[in-house]
């Protein structure tokens, strides 16, 4: 069973993400976790999650066709990924013209909280290999998303980024 204060969290990250997701055909969940807890509350007919505890992360190359996805999603996994520049370029290759990525991140002065209430977090989940704030995160996904809402939540320990996919001529 996930600690109490995990699932919370995993919770209030849900429900902040929730509203932002657009409908239509497929829903794909990037660091969904062994539960695909977000995809068990999506909407959608049509979901397919990745994450590495499931066997199938993501390196460099998302195995989808180009332009089959309404909505990426990445609740708090980003922070793990080693290259998120390749990660977002994938993204932005398999989202449908218009269609939305969605990405929730923890600031870097929640890791004390996180070690606190879940000290297995980092063992299970992995590390943090970087941060981000909204220059950070503009600077890896402006040549392919446009920025449409930027918010903090969760008492300013976790971040909500709302893109709408570029097109690029």
């Amino acid at each position: 069973m996930k600690n109490p204060f995990t699932w919370l969290t995993r919770e209030i990250r849900t429900r902040a993400v929730l509203p932002f997701i657009p409908a239509g055909d497929l829903h794909v969940d990037i660091g969904c976790g062994l539960e695909k807890y977000l995809l068990r509350k999506s909407c959608y007919r049509k979901t397919i999650g990745f994450d590495p505890l499931l066997g199938n992360g993501i390196i460099d190359k998302i195995p989808l066709e180009d332009s089959c996805a309404d909505c990426v999603t990445m609740l708090a996994s980003i922070e793990h990924i080693e290259f998120p520049e390749i990660v977002i370029r994938e993204c932005h290759r398999i989202i449908k013209p218009q269609g939305r990525l969605i990405i929730t991140t923890p600031k870097q002065k929640a890791l004390w909280i996180t070690r606190l209430y879940d000290p297995g977090y980092e063992k299970v989940e992995g590390p943090h290999r970087q941060y981000f704030d909204v220059n950070t995160m503009k600077n890896i996904t402006d040549k392919y998303f446009e920025l449409m809402l930027s918010r903090e939540f969760e008492c300013g320990f976790n971040q909500l980024f709302v893109f709408r996919k570029k097109e690029i001529p």
